[in-house]
């Protein structure tokens, strides 16, 4: 996992060098946009874990943009399942890694679109925004790539008397959406950036020292997808749902 960090931050790096290679008059040159998404501090799926991200935006002309984030899984701690109608499946500790770029353009549509804000709340903080080829609506072509270990409980594992009986699943998950949104950038520098979308998600599931048995924790699923969470592959639709925070800084 840490060369495939190391490929994901030299990604990155190569993203913002092409970026300020533009000519001087577009906005990146004057402005580095930085934000974490914090609608990816919560759960993610159903292991009781949280992404700490950071990304960027380089802007380019013509209102396109490409943004790029980075981000560590982390857990909060174990997660309980087992039952009927449980959220979680059971895991020990989830870590990971998660990477997203996104091109977007710009419509050059700053007023707000006030009836939009009784479906979509945070929407009302995006009010005073600059008119900068990097604000106002959006649409984007979202894609993310998440790879993720999980340590869960073998049938016979206890803390004390047999801690070594461990599962060890390691998931893929690729996802491609086509997203709309707001960014809001107040004068003080303030970043807002609000969207949803909608797509597809292909998820690849494998274990070690899970055997063929097919008893718990073996037959705990995915939900809603009814996947088995230890193995198995497959494609499922995806709603995405973001609220960012961020700072502009001029450079």
């Amino acid at each position: 996992m840490i060369n495939l960090i190391k490929i994901l931050i030299i990604v990155c790096c190569a993203i913002s060098t092409l970026s300020f290679a533009q000519k001087n008059d577009s906005l990146q040159s004057k402005h580095l946009n930085i934000t974490t998404t914090l609608t990816d501090y919560l759960l993610l799926s159903n292991t009781n874990s949280y992404n700490i991200n950071l990304g960027s935006e380089f802007c380019f002309k013509n209102q396109k943009s490409l943004s790029v984030n980075l981000g560590l899984i982390k857990s909060y701690g174990p997660s309980g399942g087992g039952g009927l109608f449980s959220v979680y499946v059971s895991t020990i500790k989830t870590q990971g890694v998660k990477f997203q770029i996104e091109g977007r353009h710009y419509l050059n549509k700053h007023k707000l679109f006030e009836p939009a804000m009784l479906l979509f709340w945070p929407h009302i903080f995006q009010y005073h925004t600059q008119e900068l080829q990097n604000s106002g609506y959006y649409f984007s072509i979202h894609s993310s790539y998440q790879y993720t270990e999980t340590d869960r409980e073998g049938e016979n594992y206890n803390e004390i008397h047999n801690p070594y009986d461990i599962i060890k699943v390691n998931r893929s998950v690729f996802g491609l959406n086509f997203k709309i949104g707001y960014q809001c950038i107040k004068k003080s520098g303030l970043t807002l950036d609000y969207a949803i979308g909608l797509g597809a998600k292909y998820i690849n599931s494998n274990s070690s020292n899970s055997g063929e048995n097919s008893s718990w924790p073996n037959n705990e699923k995915d939900i809603p997808w009814n996947k088995l969470f230890n193995k198995g592959a497959g494609l499922y639709p995806n709603i995405i749902y973001q609220f960012k925070i961020g700072w502009m800084f001029k450079v």
